[in-house]
């Protein structure tokens, strides 16, 4: 049966940020040698503010139904298998109390097992089950957040289920509440600002020098290539003075002088006291769009630059925005944890 074309309720923070990049940047092997290695990759939705890992080679499709959304990751077809193992990342109202919606998903299934779960500070449950004839196997993940419910809905052949365990145990370990206002902050404290960083995001440069300041960020693996390399957006975090003590106005004229040509400006706009353009850039092996985010303060300018490769920017650009509203100046900057 198409996951797709039934009824979906018919179908079916990471411990540490060490935790996140290694799970999501690492293959993962089979237990048994000779088994195919997973990549995982790292799904992210600004709208529902939720992001996962996934098996790249998992394809990825879209519904909403009832109010609610749905994006589906569907796992490739072996032998004679009739469906794809399907894994449905829900949002939307929710009216009812939280055991009373799983009865929509529960009824007339045998449960196996259940437990309290939480993310992010988000209560919710789980429910492991099959079907009465024990054919297809189900796993579902329910939060309860403000009259909302975010979840996870799993189904599957039993054998093939039972094949993808380790895949699923990633998938909803993984599950994510996206807050902004709970990300770790980075303080820095010379620059009398600071900025919330996403678990999932590291560090990988810090340098200083003639008043600059410049701190450099990877996300985790969004997409594999064909060459098996994972693909990154990057983020470049830069404070530096602003030409003759001026403002806004001034940073961004210099700065974008600075860029060149090369550079080229698809949209700009205000955001939040400061511009946000969209640009392009091209080098002899890839196209590539640049999110820039332009502030100034006091005589200081900082601008972060958020970089990823074309076909992965617009299902990633609006994460630049969740790291950017954390931004601070000023003494609550300076003294941030």
């Amino acid at each position: 049966m198409s996951t797709t074309s039934s009824s979906p309720r018919k179908r079916r923070t990471t411990a540490s940020s060490r935790r996140a990049a290694a799970v999501a940047a690492v293959l993962l092997a089979a237990a048994c040698g000779g088994r195919p290695r997973v990549a995982f990759v790292t799904y992210f939705n600004g709208d529902h503010a939720l992001s996962l890992h996934h098996p790249a080679g998992w394809r990825g499709d879209q519904a909403e139904q009832d109010g609610m959304w749905y994006h589906y990751f569907l796992a490739p077809t072996t032998g004679g298998q009739r469906s794809p193992v399907s894994v449905a990342l829900l949002a939307g109202p929710m009216a009812v109390p939280l055991d009373t919606y799983a009865q929509t998903y529960l009824a007339g299934n045998k449960v196996a097992s259940t437990k309290p779960e939480e993310r992010q500070g988000i209560p919710g449950q789980s429910w492991v089950f099959s079907s009465a004839d024990g054919k297809t196997s189900y796993r579902l993940l329910l939060l309860a957040k403000s009259g909302k419910v975010v979840g996870l809905y799993a189904q599957g052949e039993a054998d093939a289920f039972a094949r993808q365990a380790a895949a699923l145990d990633e998938m909803y370990s993984s599950l994510t509440v996206e807050s902004p206002d709970h990300y770790p902050v980075t303080s820095f404290k010379d620059q009398r600002a600071a900025l919330g960083i996403p678990p999932s995001w590291r560090e990988t440069r810090r340098f200083s020098g003639g008043g600059t300041l410049v701190a450099n960020y990877v996300s985790p693996p969004l997409a594999v290539d064909t060459g098996g390399q994972a693909v990154h957006a990057s983020l470049a975090v830069t404070f530096e003075a602003v030409p003759e003590g001026g403002g806004l106005d001034q940073y961004y004229a210099a700065t974008r002088q600075r860029l060149g040509d090369n550079f080229q400006v698809r949209s700009h706009a205000s955001f939040r006291g400061g511009y946000v353009d969209i640009m392009r850039t091209e080098t002899p092996v890839q196209v590539s769009f640049v999110k820039r985010y332009s502030f100034a303060d006091a005589g200081r300018g900082c601008s972060l630059s958020f970089e990823a490769r074309e076909d992965v920017f617009p299902r990633t650009s609006r994460w630049a925005d969740y790291i950017v509203s954390t931004l601070r100046f000023g003494p609550q900057g300076a003294t941030a944890r």
